[in-house]
């Protein structure tokens, strides 16, 4: 499994924008490389921003869910953001059905992720 990547890491400063590469989302071994490879993209960030760009993905299990349920956790406590993007329709429906959609803010693409959180940054730091 390790022979190939399961994420993109891009550079947005300072938002990080993880890109799955892996269709499909359903081996626990495969979900726990994605944690930890994200969780090492943005272990410097302070705070955390992290878009999670969807684009690829077409099929999930609830371990996929309980992932980014994770993830979600390590950012708010470390006071950052996490949006998620490029979801398709199909696999909106599953966060609609599970009300994840209320925990996470989904947007259409990652530029517009990464545009929300910079403006949410700015909001911040305009508070302080």
């Amino acid at each position: 499994m390790d022979s190939f990547p399961t994420i993109k890491v891009t550079d947005h400063h300072p938002v990080v924008v993880v890109e799955l590469l892996c269709s499909q989302l359903l081996d626990g071994a495969l979900l726990d490389r994605i944690e930890h490879d994200t969780l090492e993209a943005i272990k410097q960030a302070n705070p955390p921003l992290l878009v999670i760009g969807f684009s690829q993905v077409q099929h999930l299990s609830s371990m996929a869910l309980r992932t980014l349920l994770n993830l979600r956790q390590h950012v708010t406590e470390r006071q950052g953001q996490i949006r998620l993007a490029g979801i398709r329709p199909e696999i909106r429906e599953v966060f609609s059905t599970t009300r994840l959609d209320t925990l996470f803010q989904i947007h259409d693409d990652n530029d517009q992720a990464v545009a929300k959180i910079q403006n949410w940054l700015r909001l911040v730091k305009g508070n302080r």
